[in-house]
């Protein structure tokens, strides 16, 4: 099995604070490399990036955005959402990442309940983004990518990054069409930062690295294993804005993609291409899977393409991850691997009790990467995570005696 690479055991940037600190110790690093592509096409460098988020920073000081003000992204998977992400997080405001394809009714109501000031929305949604920002009264801009950049091109960049404690909101983040989906989860700076210097070590990430991610950048796993980890490692983001298996292995053999994450269905889909005159992706050397993986299909992807395939356990309140498996690690199958180190899993009883070893029971969390709680909603909070700090996940599994995980169907 292949190794972990050794690497410095943070993020580039501050170890604390401000989780967009890592942009401009980045470009003052590597500045002119490529931090960003779309469709294998526009690219972005680190310094162009890094500009770009501080020009946001000022348009949103501008516009009277003060730090702990709500601003919503509406924005697919591509280069003007991490723009608008850390520019947003510059000003010290807390993003709120929605689905570019929210119907007006629903955005409307996450907007209201985050008390949003603002929305970037992309301009193909305008109609519902429009509709849906006027029901909260939030004033919208539109993200058309020639217009957006000759736009930022007459703001004055701000360089100054505002203050911000670990433990201040980052993000806001809604589950659309969940039962609950009035509570949005919040997540702090550490939270995101430790997560994603958690990736960036488990796939052993550097400066060298291409990462192709067709993922929903407006979801955690997007925004935490995909956008902040690569672009702490001074790694080259790949994105799609929709996934296409034969493009995808086109790019993985053209850009010498190292790193691929998404979901089971995807890498079934790159299994499933047989046309002999697509390269067969051995640059690959390590790939994540968002949601379980069938270990067959996990076994047949790893030998076509000679890398590994790492899978885990969490949600968007452990931003996201809680739980992985390694390389160079044994593999059990059915396993989401051991905790995240700084990172507690327990099972325990109705009760609250502790269960034996091998024996099912709900999975409890406490740690670094446990959200800050439900966004004004303390009830709900106390509901989720207990007086001990245990997240308690509502799912079912089990611990054996290695401390691997196993998460119920």
């Amino acid at each position: 099995m292949i190794e972990s690479r050794a690497l410095q055991p943070t993020t580039r940037g501050a170890a604390q604070g401000n989780l967009a600190a890592l942009l401009p110790a980045v470009a003052a690093e590597v500045g002119e490399r490529t931090a960003l592509e779309l469709d294998g096409d526009r690219a972005v460098s680190y310094r162009v990036l890094d500009a770009a988020s501080a020009r946001v920073a000022a348009l949103l000081r501008r516009r009277g955005v003060e730090p702990g003000d709500r601003v919503g992204i509406m924005l697919p998977s591509v280069p003007e959402f991490a723009i608008v992400y850390y520019g947003v997080l510059r000003a010290g405001g807390v993003v709120v990442p929605l689905s570019a394809r929210l119907p007006s009714p629903e955005l409307s109501f996450y907007l209201d309940d985050a008390g949003a000031r603002l929305l970037f929305a992309w301009h193909a949604f305008a109609e519902p983004a429009e509709a849906g920002a006027r029901g909260a009264s939030a004033d919208c801009l539109f993200v058309t990518p020639p217009e957006f950049r000759r736009m930022l091109a007459t703001v004055v960049p701000d360089p100054e990054l505002c203050p911000r404690a670990d433990g201040d909101t980052a993000a806001i983040l809604y589950s659309p069409g969940a039962a609950d989906r009035s509570r949005g989860a919040e997540l702090t700076h550490r939270n995101l930062r430790r997560n994603a210097d958690a990736v960036r070590l488990l796939h052993g990430l550097g400066d060298e690295d291409v990462v192709l991610a067709p993922v929903p950048l407006f979801r955690c796993f997007g925004q935490t294993c995909a956008l902040t980890a690569t672009l702490g490692a001074g790694a080259r983001l790949s994105l799609m804005t929709s996934f296409e298996p034969a493009l995808a292995l086109r790019r993985i053999a053209h850009d010498g993609v190292t790193s691929f994450q998404g979901v089971p269905r995807m890498f079934a889909a790159l299994l499933a291409q047989r046309d002999g005159r697509l390269a067969n992706g051995s640059t690959l050397r390590v790939c994540r899977s968002r949601g379980r993986m069938d270990p067959e299909l996990r076994r047949r992807f790893e030998k076509r393409f000679g890398c590994a395939v790492l899978e885990g356990y969490g949600l968007s309140a452990t931003s996201p991850l809680a739980a992985s498996t390694r390389m160079g690690s044994p593999r059990k199958p059915g396993s989401a691997g051991t905790r995240l180190d700084g990172v507690e899993i327990l099972v325990v009883d109705a009760d609250g009790r502790e269960v034996p070893t091998g024996e099912v029971g709900e999975i409890v969390v406490r740690g670094h990467n446990v959200m800050k709680g439900y966004w004004r909603d303390a009830d709900a909070t106390a509901a989720r995570i207990d007086a001990a700090g245990f997240l308690h996940t509502g799912d079912r599994g089990s611990l054996d005696a290695d401390g691997d995980l196993f998460v119920a169907k």
